[in-house]
């Protein structure tokens, strides 16, 4: 009953923020006189809106309310949604992926735009061969970075200084997500380890979630050991999540919106993986790296990879992973002396991190 409770206020969550991404992109199609960019603003709106669980705007507004901010601070939120579609934009480039959440990427909007009104040209370039994906994959990463800017221009409304401070949050969150993705993509080629896994997490996953938590602080005048304690509750149940992530990736009944085991065949060294490595003999490791890295894969030999994962307590041990963080993020939130309702909620949130399937 308690998480149905939840369930219901993140879901009313949910329906401002979109009313308020709604109202941000009619009004910038609105302004603008270039028609060119009022479909680009209308692709951009598209893809925001195609499903997502904005839990990033809305841990921004529960940590505001929960340190007894007052003001309406939907818009300023929207500053670490935007963020965090424009990486999903660029990833879903670098993966090469057409869909996501089951509907097009921008990238194939955007092809599927070009292909309407022109022929497809072939060529010999040194990057594509094909008119098409130069322009989608081109104006794709053009449109991230007006995302990304639009979010930046989401951070308005209060003083100057706070204003300075926030913007600072998210311009390092910006540098972190962006190291921890380069080296998401060097994983691709070697093998590492736990510790360089989790290092490597904590900047892609977890300084999102930890901007949108201590910007929310900031504009609400939290204490400094009021923000310190917010900022560990998010490092930890973001590392919790990006766990659950990689656990769906293998997960028949997961409805994370990519086809199974789509991170193993794309190569991704996830804790799950490193840690079956670690575990798994001779044999075994033989059958996870026939498909770490191979996109042919046969769903045959994913299912033995899969099977793989669970007989050498790869996912038990990940499984626990991220429920002992969970734990320590909890303790982390009761030292911050948030409002009641919102600690409340804050806590429901961690627990909904590692029960959730999407």
């Amino acid at each position: 009953m308690k998480m149905k409770s939840f369930k219901q206020e993140l879901t009313n969550y949910n329906k401002q923020i979109e009313l308020e991404i709604k109202k941000f992109f009619n009004d910038k199609i609105k302004e603008e006189t270039d028609s060119s960019l009022k479909k680009n603003y209308e692709l951009l709106k598209t893809f925001v809106l195609n499903g997502g669980k904005r839990l990033r705007p809305t841990i921004f507004i529960a940590t505001y309310k929960g340190f007894g901010g007052k003001k309406n601070v939907l818009k300023n939120s929207l500053s670490v949604e935007f963020f965090h579609n424009a990486t999903l934009i660029e990833d879903d480039v670098m993966d090469e992926d057409d869909y996501r959440r089951n509907k097009p990427t921008i990238h194939k909007l955007l092809s599927n735009e070009f292909l309407g009104k022109y022929d497809e040209r072939k060529y010999k370039g040194l990057l594509f061969n094909k008119e098409s994906v130069r322009n989608s994959v081109s104006n794709s990463i053009l449109l991230s970075n007006l995302l990304y800017c639009f979010g930046a221009e989401c951070i308005s409304g209060f003083d100057d200084s706070k204003i300075k401070k926030c913007l600072e949050i998210y311009n390092k969150a910006f540098i972190k997500v962006n190291q921890g993705q380069l080296k998401d993509l060097e994983f691709e080629r070697e093998l590492v380890s736990e510790k360089e896994y989790i290092d490597m997490a904590n900047n892609k996953t977890a300084h999102l979630i930890r901007a949108s938590m201590e910007i929310g602080a900031v504009l609400a005048d939290a204490e400094p050991k009021q923000i310190d304690a917010v900022i560990n509750f998010a490092m930890n149940i973001t590392l919790a999540f990006q766990i659950k992530d990689d656990l769906m990736d293998v997960d028949q009944n997961s409805k994370k919106g990519h086809e199974l085991a789509s991170d193993i065949k794309q190569g991704k060294q996830t804790l799950l993986i490193i840690k079956a490595l670690e575990l798994a003999d001779k044999k075994d490791r033989k059958k996870l790296l026939r498909v770490l890295g191979n996109s042919c894969a046969s769903n045959k030999n994913i299912t033995k990879a899969i099977s793989v994962l669970e007989h050498t307590g790869a996912i038990d041990y990940c499984e626990n992973f991220a429920k002992k963080k969970i734990v320590i993020g909890k303790q982390w939130l009761k030292k911050a002396a948030l409002n009641k309702n919102e600690e409340e909620f804050l806590l429901k949130m961690a627990d909904f991190v590692v029960d959730r399937n999407i």
